[in-house]
Formats: structure tokens, sequence, C-alpha cells
């Protein structure tokens, strides 16, 4: 079975918007989690792609009324080679008419598809021990808690600054955490609030 995505998860990864998301299946693609036999609707790679390049088309300029964006979803998430003013070839995709457009969607799969693997691999580097933070969660081998770091990302602390305070987390641990923090808070009962007695400075020295 192929890998899907909650669109939460996806909009962080693309730097999209959820409700806009979620509008945009029924609205426009009318496509419904219903019809496809889910409670809520969850992201296919491809679709995944559909906004990714939809938010880069219109970001340059272009504008694609309802019908256009339907032909676009269909050619990108269906695979037929031509729908509308939409043809694909293999990894270029074409469309005619008074705007032409030409794409080569392998930079746009491949960073689409890097971001998405690097939430995946996220959950690996973390863990919960109830002789840390009260069983928060925290970054596998430190003490530094997840929630703590991804709070400083969404108060807009820049990336080389959160770095210099926690050292010995990796490159893909920080990623991990600012794409927790564009997702916003999941939905249900409020977390706690966490107890944190050490500074982060000190955190990262024990």
């Amino acid at each position: 079975m192929s890998l899907t995505f909650e669109t939460r998860v996806a909009a962080a990864a693309i730097a999209q918007t959820p409700k806009l998301m979620r509008q945009e299946f029924t609205r426009v693609l009318q496509v419904s989690a219903k019809a496809m036999d889910r409670k809520r609707h969850r992201l296919a790679f491809r679709e995944v792609l559909y906004f990714k390049l939809k938010g880069t088309l219109e970001s340059g300029g272009v504008q694609m009324h309802p019908e256009d964006r339907r032909a676009l979803y269909r050619v990108l998430v269906d695979k037929p080679t031509e729908v509308g003013a939409w043809r694909r070839k293999g990894l270029r995709l074409e469309r005619t008419g008074e705007v032409p457009v030409t794409i080569d969607l392998t930079k746009i799969a491949r960073a689409t598809q890097a971001t998405l693997r690097a939430y995946q691999r996220g959950a690996g580097l973390v863990e919960r021990r109830a002789d840390l933070c009260s069983g928060e969660a925290v970054f596998r081998g430190t003490r530094v808690p997840l929630a703590q770091v991804v709070e400083q990302f969404r108060a807009g602390v820049p990336v080389a600054e959160i770095a210099e305070d926690y050292p010995q987390l990796s490159a893909q641990a920080l990623h991990y955490a600012e794409l927790l923090a564009r997702m916003g808070k999941a939905p249900g009962r409020p977390a706690k609030p966490l107890k944190i007695q050490r500074s982060a400075v000190e955190a990262a020295d024990r």
C-alpha cells in the first residue's frame, strides 16, 4: 500500500495552509475523504506534489482557473498523459494556451520527497522516558524536550541560534522540530505545560 500523509503534515512539508488544501479538495478538485473510504483525507505523494506545484506556479504569477487545476491534478495523480491544456511526458510537464508553461518535475519532486522522508524519520529521533521531563518527548540520547525546541521555532527564533543552543542536536533533528512547528498544535486536549528547571545550555551539557 502506498504511503499517505495527514493534511497538516503535507501542508507543513510544502509550506501550505491545511484549511486551504481541504477547501481545494472539496470545492475545486471535488475529491472527498468519504469517496475514498476514509474518515479524513490523507494525501498520496502525487497529491502533495500537486499542491506544491500549484503553490509554486501561483507564486510565480501563473493563475489557474478551477478547470485548469482539476486537469493538472488528474495529470499528476491519475496519470493520463494529457488532460485539458496539460500534457505530461515522464517528469516533464507542459501547459499549452495563452500562457504556455514547461516544467521539469525532477527537482520539485525530489525536494518534496526529501521533506516528507525527514518527517517520517524524525519520529525515530525522539523518545519518552519516565525519568526525563516527566515522560515528555525528548530527543533520543539527550535531555532536550522536543516541545521546547518546537516552541522556539514557532516563536521565530532563527535556526542558527537554536542550533547554537543545542549543539548535540543534529541537523535532521532540528529539521524535524521545524516541521512540527509549522504544523501547529495537534487537535485534541492541550498538552500540559513543560516544567523546565534548567536553561537550554544546561540541558545541552547534561
